[in-house]
């Protein structure tokens, strides 16, 4: 298993030109990673998706020439150290999210929903709602293996 970086908190998230759907890749290598995979596979990271081979090849590209992800054709994907920065920034938010209507509004929401509003929600509207609710992650997911969170899914299929 590749040692888990301790990632940098100043990748800012608006400095990437990350999609919603992008980010959702992201999350996914993320748990990927976090699951003992020294590397993902295309086909790996599609099932897990729900998306077609093609498009996780023509992500994976694009987020190579962004330094977000290394890429070794028929070898698989890593994160780089700025792309597993953005990843578990990107599930820190959709934690805060579900950890916001769960326990102060008491209803359930699906995770991919969670995922959308924390991705749309301004940046001091989630810190607000982190701080308010005490989440124990600050502005990046700590976990350092599936096991350690619940919420590391992908989505709710």
């Amino acid at each position: 298993m590749t040692p888990i970086r301790s990632p940098p908190k100043d990748v800012p998230f608006e400095a990437y030109d990350v999609t919603q759907t992008g980010g959702k890749y992201l999350c996914g290598m993320l748990r990927c990673v976090l699951a003992e995979c020294d590397s993902v596979a295309t086909g790996e990271l599609s099932a897990c998706l729900d998306v077609s081979r093609a498009s996780v090849t023509e992500m994976v590209e694009k987020f190579s020439e962004e330094g977000l992800v290394d890429h070794e054709y028929y070898k698989g994907a890593t994160l780089t150290v700025d792309g597993e920065a953005l990843a578990r920034h990107l599930h820190w938010r959709r934690c805060v999210i579900e950890h916001f209507f769960e326990n102060e509004l008491e209803l359930s929401i699906d995770a991919d929903r969670a995922y959308r509003i924390g991705y749309e929600f301004p940046a001091v509207g989630i810190d607000g709602l982190a701080e308010r609710l005490a989440h124990p992650c600050d502005e990046q997911c700590q976990a350092e293996a599936v096991a350690d969170c619940p919420r590391l899914t992908i989505s709710e299929t």
